[in-house]
């Protein structure tokens, strides 16, 4: 395999999460107030429409894992490509909500298929390069899809209903699905029944690791599902809403390769804590206050850690396990299952409340519960 192999790779999976995690997954969240005010729905349904696309996510994990060391996963990862394109350009065709639910649920397995085997192919590429550390650059693609959906809606918005946003969308994930060719080709996949290869363990809660993991799903999807049309609930933010998106965005591609970088300095266990703390302050910061900089604020420490965690919890959980590939399933089936109920307890509590603090507060209080739980594993593992 030619030294540049594990790069190209890297940039393919980059490419793969950006189009299926970054437009597939998170473009709802700008789009959302546009099909809010054509179709007349308020938060309850709409976060019932966003928990189909978790639950999809969650089995879409769920399967994943169960292929993600198989010689036929590139055959799943191309699969779950095409889902994601597609799905993203129906839902500007469908006009219910049944219709957008069953859309968002085909777009959340697409984009658990994607991150879980992606995700598998390029670790395997860097560790067997001893190139592990770079794995942060993969997740970067995130950040660069969130903020290519923020952009697309923000310049789109003026001129196009929210149908024509989910078709512009769709042509920009159309556009990325060309970098991600070199994933299609299969490159020595590990067949079951093969030894595993070998990688330093180190001693932490399998379990703790998991239940944190869900705990983050979740807190996050709460701003994650509903930031832009809170901000434009907000007086001092309104018309800046879909900017706070590409903040968040903007953030969330170098995190994940900072973040990384903490870890190596501080292990994997403290820059998870730190990360979670932050992330806890930036999503409560918009109950207190109602400024345009705080807000922005708010949307750099929520993007620049959304994925930084999940880089970190992924390389942290291949490390403490025997079977990585199986292990990164099961963290990415409880991130699934947490934030499947975030966005429905929240639309729900929304709805009764008349605004979103009170589903803010809960959602920092279970991320900040996640940091305590890598603390009480940080400290069973030391012991």
């Amino acid at each position: 395999m030619p030294s540049s192999s594990p790069i190209r790779l890297l940039l393919a999976g980059a490419a793969a999460l950006a189009l299926a995690v970054g437009i597939g997954r998170f473009a709802y969240t700008p789009v959302l107030p546009a099909m809010q005010e054509a179709a007349g729905f308020g938060a309850a349904t709409a976060g019932w429409i966003a928990g189909w696309n978790y639950l999809g996510y969650l089995l879409g994990a769920l399967a994943a894992a169960m292929v993600a060391a198989r010689a036929s996963r590139h055959r799943v990862l191309v699969a779950s490509i095409a889902a994601s394109i597609l799905s993203t350009a129906a839902m500007g065709l469908a006009g219910s909500v049944e219709a957008w639910c069953a859309l968002r649920f085909v777009s959340g397995l697409a984009s658990a298929g994607v991150l879980v085997i992606s995700s598998a192919i390029v670790l395997e590429a860097l560790s067997g390069a001893s190139r592990p550390n770079l794995l942060g650059a993969h997740f970067a693609g995130v950040g660069v899809g969130i903020a290519l959906s923020g952009l697309v809606v923000a310049l789109g918005v003026a001129f196009l209903d929210w149908r024509g946003l989910w078709f512009a969308l769709a042509g920009a994930s159309l556009a990325l699905a060309l970098l991600t060719l070199p994933l299609a080709r299969p490159r020595g996949a590990r067949l079951q029944g093969a030894p595993p290869p070998a990688v330093s363990k180190e001693r932490f809660s399998a379990a703790l690791l998991i239940s944190s993991y869900f705990l983050e799903g979740l807190g996050y999807v709460v701003t994650g599902t509903f930031l832009v049309a809170i901000a434009k609930q907000m007086p001092g933010i309104g018309g800046a809403a879909e900017a706070l998106w590409i903040a968040v965005g903007l953030a969330g591609a170098p995190s994940t390769l900072l973040w990384v970088r903490a870890a190596a300095r501080w292990g994997a266990p403290n820059a998870l804590i730190a990360a979670h703390l932050v992330q806890a302050v930036g999503i409560v910061l918009p109950v207190f206050f109602d400024a345009l900089w705080v807000a922005l604020l708010a949307a750099v420490f929520f993007g620049g850690t959304l994925m930084g965690i999940t880089a970190l919890i992924v390389s942290f959980g291949g490390r403490i396990s025997e079977h990585p590939a199986r292990m990164i399933g099961l963290l990415t089936a409880a991130f699934g299952l947490g934030q499947m109920i975030g966005p429905v307890i929240a639309g729900w509590l929304a709805e009764r409340q008349g605004g979103f603090n009170g589903s803010l507060l809960l959602a920092s209080g279970a991320v900040v519960l996640g940091a305590a739980l890598i603390t009480a594993g940080r400290t069973t593992s030391r012991a």
